[in-house]
């Protein structure tokens, strides 16, 4: 630990982005890092860099089939030197960017061993002793982050003993301490709004790649109403990061922010990027009907997806009246069982049809999630959970393989059951990757029977609807051509490798 450190200068900084080459380039303000930097401002002169949009048109390839998007780590290293900055704080939400992180922090101490590198994010979060084997991480911040950063930098400063902080790990005479994350911000009101004034809003504004892709108006961009979830689905990473209790900010806050980014920003479209906007019924009626009543004329979308056991009819008129278009429903599987008895999810499917029926009734879009491949799942139940994203009135349907992130139960089953691939790498993860195995089915079968569906979906949707088959392919390609040839060499790829 260091004695009364020099904290003044804070660098947050989230790193460029590797995808696979057939993923969807995407960005959108980095909010965690905006929570923290709103926080420690009050205290602490501190500057952003999101390295993924400032060299958003620069690719560098990373092997066959990936590529890394964003400044290159020259570019980065010159901005710690320009900023001498005491601490860099780095972003780091998935494994699969974790060697991006990593590096960011060795140009940290290249630059001046002297600064102090902290990492947050869901990776170090439940990786955080296999972090902290890296000399050039001093800190890692587990789960949500403002005041645990906050209180880290005023110990630091005090030369205080850093074993009274929840949620930390750090380094002590060469041992590895990892103080585990036990309590979270219960009134999330009392936190500012994120620091988008330290963000370079006219680039994301300008590109306009949002989670999820589609947009109507411009300039939009993305917020978050609510955190932590208590359902027990076996496949979310969630946990560790937010918890379990649901904790929501009031509809009055929520509506303060939207007007701000109206009134400062000029946005006239929002992506609600909660994991449960509308687990709570009360609060989300009361947002949407302040939405309506005050006339803020926001369009709106849920890429995280909605929680589909507390809707009704009456929550799909009012969102619909305040200006929700496009719905993503996470279903996760068509086998009632495979939902109940394996993913743990607390949905009915029969339900889930009614409400998407009326979602197609009152003329949203719809996006439907599956996710297939867990251990204890049938070759019959994946085919079944086909069969009902073929029946349902959607927009789209989107097929996943289950992916066992370090941190989830799933990832615990995996192991205990020794279904992880020999090569099993937690950097290497993505969901269009399978990496279980079990008795009823390998991962290169998974990927075959998704990418076969996929191709299936995109033919049977240019008779079904076609205007949503000009958008999901024929638009698209004529911006990004690349995308799309990569994306259907990806499909046939997997179809035609390793027979059934």
């Amino acid at each position: 630990m260091l004695k009364n450190a020099k904290i003044e200068k804070v660098f947050l900084i989230q790193p460029p982005c590797s995808i696979s080459k057939s993923y969807t380039k995407e960005i959108q303000p980095p909010l965690g890092l905006a929570y923290i930097a709103a926080v420690l401002e009050k205290k602490f002169k501190v500057k952003i860099l999101d390295a993924a949009v400032e060299g958003w048109h620069t690719e560098i390839s990373e092997g066959k089939d990936k590529i890394r998007y964003g400044l290159d780590f020259d570019q980065i290293k010159q901005a710690i030197v320009h900023y001498k900055p005491d601490v860099i704080g780095i972003s780091c939400l998935f494994s699969m960017q974790s060697h991006n992180a990593h590096k960011i922090a060795h140009l940290a101490k290249d630059v001046d061993k002297g600064i102090i590198t902290i990492m947050g994010g869901a990776h170090p979060s439940v990786l955080a002793a296999q972090v902290l084997e890296d000399d050039n991480i001093d800190y890692v911040v587990l789960g949500e982050g403002e005041y645990t950063t906050l209180k880290l930098f005023e110990h630091l400063k005090q030369g205080k003993d850093l074993s009274l902080i929840d949620g930390i790990g750090y380094r002590s005479n060469n041992e590895i301490i990892i103080n585990q994350k036990t309590t979270f911000i219960e009134n999330l009101d009392d936190l500012p709004f994120p620091a988008r004034h330290l963000l370079n809003m006219e680039k994301y504004f300008k590109i306009n790649m949002p989670h999820g892709v589609t947009t109507r108006k411009r300039p939009n961009t993305s917020m978050i109403t609510s955190r932590g979830c208590p359902a027990e689905c076996i496949f979310c990473a969630i946990h560790p990061i937010w918890g379990k209790k649901f904790r929501a900010r009031s509809a009055e806050n929520v509506i303060k922010e939207i007007k701000c980014l109206k009134e400062e920003y000029g946005v006239r479209e929002i992506q609600f990027e909660d994991d449960n906007l509308t687990f709570d019924k009360k609060r989300a009626l009361e947002i949407f009907d302040r939405m309506i009543t005050e006339k803020l004329d926001m369009l709106w979308t849920t890429p995280n997806g909605v929680a589909l056991w507390a809707m009704d009819e009456a929550m799909l008129i009012k969102m619909k009246e305040s200006g929700c278009y496009r719905l993503c429903l996470a279903i996760e599987s068509g086998d009632q069982d495979v939902l109940h008895k394996i993913i743990n999810k607390p949905l009915d499917l029969k339900k889930t049809e009614h409400i998407i029926n009326l979602a197609h009734k009152y003329g949203f879009e719809t996006d439907a999630f599956f996710v297939i491949g867990f251990p204890g799942e049938t070759k019959e139940q994946i085919k079944r959970t086909f069969k009902f994203g073929r029946r349902l009135k959607v927009s789209n349907v989107n097929y996943y393989i289950a992916t066992p992130y370090p941190g989830t139960r799933l990832y615990d089953l995996c192991v205990d059951g020794n279904y992880l691939v020999k090569d099993f790498k937690s950097e290497t993860l993505g969901v269009k990757k399978g990496v279980i195995s079990t008795p009823e089915f390998t991962p290169s079968e998974l990927e075959k029977m998704v990418s076969k569906e996929k191709l299936f979906f995109y033919i049977r949707l240019i008779f079904k609807n076609p205007k949503a088959f000009y958008v999901k392919v024929v638009k698209r390609f004529v911006q990004d051509p690349a995308y799309v040839m990569n994306m259907f060499k990806a499909i046939v790829k997997k179809m035609l490798r390793h027979p059934m």
